[in-house]
């Protein structure tokens, strides 16, 4: 059987697809429900907030649930001013970016690969340092009959943007649309284990700025999946 595996930060973030689901077993002692939507059968893992806490828990999911073939990072995230996304619109990663890592000296930030360790190698040979690239078949099944929904990269933090200027920086940085805390670590765990990886969000506020709706957000999100798996 085919699972997909759901990881969500907050139990606010998945309020639609929860009462769709059935309580299952925790994995990694991290609440997780079960069953099917629109006929997909998915593991829907709340992760906690953070890289350690989306870490752990995809992990304990991957474990102990073999059978996962798909893992999907779904919530709500923030918009760089630029991205033309405005609260409760959607978007799909091409690729989420780890950018809290590299060196940071007196004249400046250095990415790791300036290091010369990657954080993974993969069986083709190529290395990965803070870019996770999405499974392009998975995003376009994501993305179902909406295919002018937006796509771009997205930015995984640790401190989340605290006034515009910050979240300039970053989007010029990584030429990112969206901000969010646990993208990149649940990209690398599913690449350590071999399996596709998308993550879709929803916005609920303009990075930069602390007006948060995580409703509209999550909504948003959770509505974009059930519409793909009912195309």
């Amino acid at each position: 059987m085919s699972v997909w595996l759901l990881a969500v930060a907050m139990e606010p973030e998945a309020r639609l697809l929860i009462p769709r689901l059935a309580p299952a077993e925790p994995l990694g002692r991290k609440p997780c429900y079960t069953g099917r939507l629109a006929g997909r059968e998915v593991l829907l893992t709340l992760t906690g907030l953070g890289l350690v806490n989306a870490a752990q828990a995809a992990t304990a999911a991957l474990e102990g649930r073999p059978d996962i073939t798909a893992v999907i990072n779904l919530g709500c995230a923030g918009a760089y001013a630029g991205a033309g996304l405005a609260v409760g619109q959607a978007a799909l990663a091409t690729e989420v970016a780890l950018t809290d890592g590299g060196i940071l000296g007196s004249q400046g930030w250095q990415p790791l690969e300036r290091l010369g360790m990657p954080l993974f190698t993969d069986q083709q040979g190529r290395d990965y340092y803070h870019r996770w690239p999405a499974d392009e078949t998975l995003t376009d099944l994501l993305a179902g009959s909406r295919r002018g929904i937006r796509r771009g990269v997205f930015a995984t933090v640790n401190q989340v943007s605290g006034d515009p200027a910050i979240a300039a920086g970053l989007e010029a940085r990584w030429g990112a649309v969206l901000e969010e805390m646990e993208g990149a670590a649940v990209a690398q765990v599913a690449a350590l284990y071999g399996r596709p990886f998308a993550a879709l969000r929803g916005v609920s506020n303009i990075a930069g700025r602390r007006e948060l709706d995580v409703a509209a957000g999550a909504e948003a999100a959770q509505e974009a999946l059930l519409v793909a798996l009912e195309a």
